[in-house]
């Protein structure tokens, strides 16, 4: 009998593709999902030769819903579901709390369960972010290079209280959840081990394309923006300059829940720097890019380089994963290609 992995959050960017990948690997999945659309989102997204292999969880709330009936009958869990948007009105009850409740209501349940099934569940694999490593203080930092052994100073006060800043709400909510995750393997010693994945800004296609505005997450919404904002548009300023493809990020999910080991682990993954101003410089230069999307893509200043910033170290998951990066022409192509499709839909609707 294949295994069954539970991926929570399974209609969601990275989770989709974490879906996908699994299957292809033989295992069974039982995704969780808020809907019955969410539902049928995945599906769609998947060959119909894998549906017999995939089952369905409905959590609507992450912050109150119990995750034991999820976890029956599962060998291992990927979490992937955590709120990521930067339009709210409350940072405690939209983002602080359903990161970190969700994250703990995942482990909990797992721990109750292989209490009384022989320890059956071996690994616990956690979406978490660069940043829960990055400390936005410290700013540009050249020279420093960031790694597994660092973490964002950002508290769960300092969230709350970002009421205007959603930025530092989202990193908070990020922190607080991996920590919580920590304090709970350190707490209450399960026969479970964790990996927690840090990753910077994730882009690249969508499963199953973009089928409305909704479909597009926050990060592609970036290059979305920038595509749209016109040929003499300002190129905006980049934040965080590091990036890595959604595929990578999946892949990786996937290794640290087969490669799982006697020791809970903490992955930080790039593929590599990107700017607003190399993402257009990718577009004018592409030759598969239609001229619908360069017409109306920022010219910038072409070739402009980053100003000094800090580095990532992701050697541990190249090393103990075998995470291999996408290029960020590849990613970026593919995406907008899937973005000039939704722009052709927008525009005949």
């Amino acid at each position: 009998m294949p295994e069954t992995i539970l991926v929570t959050g399974a209609n969601s960017f990275i989770g989709s593709w974490i879906v996908r990948y699994l299957l292809e690997k033989g295992y069974n999945v039982r995704g969780t999902v808020r809907s019955q659309a969410k539902k049928s989102q995945v599906l769609d997204g998947i060959s119909k030769t894998y549906h017999n292999q995939i089952s369905f969880v409905y959590i609507s709330d992450i912050t109150t819903d119990s995750f034991e009936e999820a976890v029956q009958g599962v060998h291992g869990i990927i979490h992937v579901a955590s709120p990521f948007h930067l339009k709210f009105t409350d940072p405690e009850k939209d983002l602080i709390l359903p990161a970190i409740k969700g994250t703990l209501g995942v482990l909990q349940a797992a721990h109750k369960y292989n209490k009384n099934n022989e320890n059956k569940i071996k690994r616990v694999v956690i979406t978490s972010s660069f940043a829960s490593i990055f400390d936005p203080s410290k700013g540009y930092r050249p020279g420093y290079s960031y790694s597994e052994k660092d973490w964002s100073p950002i508290t769960y006060e300092q969230g709350v209280a970002a009421k205007n800043e959603p930025m530092t709400t989202y990193r908070a909510s990020k922190v607080c959840a991996e920590r919580a995750a920590w304090e709970f393997i350190d707490k209450e010693k399960p026969s479970f081990t964790i990996a927690t994945i840090c990753e910077p800004m994730v882009f690249g296609p969508r499963l199953n394309g973009f089928k409305s505005l909704d479909d597009v997450n926050t990060s592609n919404a970036l290059v979305r923006s920038l595509i749209t904002s016109g040929k003499d548009a300002q190129v905006p300023e980049t934040g965080v300059p590091f990036e890595v493809d959604v595929r990578d990020v999946a892949y990786t999910h996937v290794a640290a829940l087969e490669q799982s080991t006697d020791t809970s682990e903490r992955y930080l993954i790039a593929g590599g720097t990107w700017s607003f101003q190399k993402i257009a410089d990718i577009v004018h230069e592409s030759t598969i890019i239609p001229d619908s999307i360069k017409n109306t893509t920022p010219v910038g200043t072409k070739g402009q380089q980053l100003r000094d910033h800090y580095e990532i170290d992701s050697s541990k998951a190249q090393t103990e994963l075998g995470t291999k990066y996408i290029p960020l022409k590849k990613t970026i192509e593919e995406l907008v290609l899937q973005l000039a499709k939704l722009q052709t839909t927008l525009g005949q609707s």
